[in-house]
């Protein structure tokens, strides 16, 4: 019984065929092309961004899907769109610096206080990695002040 790989089964295009579809990418993907070559000159391009663009100029069928992931990744690198997870991260860590002020103005145990602390550093490494929190930890941080702040009232 012989070896069985995926190459075997897949038929690589004819030369002819590429150059048909590098010629209809060109045309039908012009603009994608102009600001995924824009974004790789610019150095604002990850290896995702770069792998789409050598499949835009080297004759890859481009799927629904693709189409969608080189869309986002263009909306994502706009200016404003920059700007505005700019000012969202400065938004985020603000508050995850005022849920620390009022963790230490309060007198808990200091496990306690090391495990909010690791938590808030997470929270903190996650904004400025992703620039944004999940649903789940926006409601955590905002649970965190409201009891921190509950604390350092009374012991006021």
């Amino acid at each position: 019984m012989g070896v069985i790989t995926i190459s075997s089964f897949y038929k690589k295009p004819s030369p002819e065929k590429i150059k048909e579809t590098v010629v209809f990418n060109k045309k039908t993907y012009s603009s994608q092309l102009k600001e995924l070559r824009f974004l790789i000159k610019t150095k604002q391009a990850d290896n995702f961004t770069t792998n789409m663009y050598l499949a835009l100029i080297e004759g890859r069928k481009i799927t629904p899907k693709m189409l969608d992931a080189i869309n986002k990744i263009i909306k994502s690198k706009s200016p404003a769109e920059v700007e505005k997870k700019r000012i969202e991260v400065a938004r985020l860590l603000g508050k995850t610096k005022l849920v620390s002020e009022l963790l230490s103005k309060c007198d808990y145990h200091h496990i306690y206080v090391a495990r909010s602390e690791y938590f808030l550093e997470s929270i903190e490494e996650q904004i400025r990695r992703w620039g944004n929190l999940t649903k789940n930890q926006k409601i955590a941080l905002n649970k965190m002040y409201k009891r921190f702040l509950k604390k350092s009232e009374k012991k006021a």
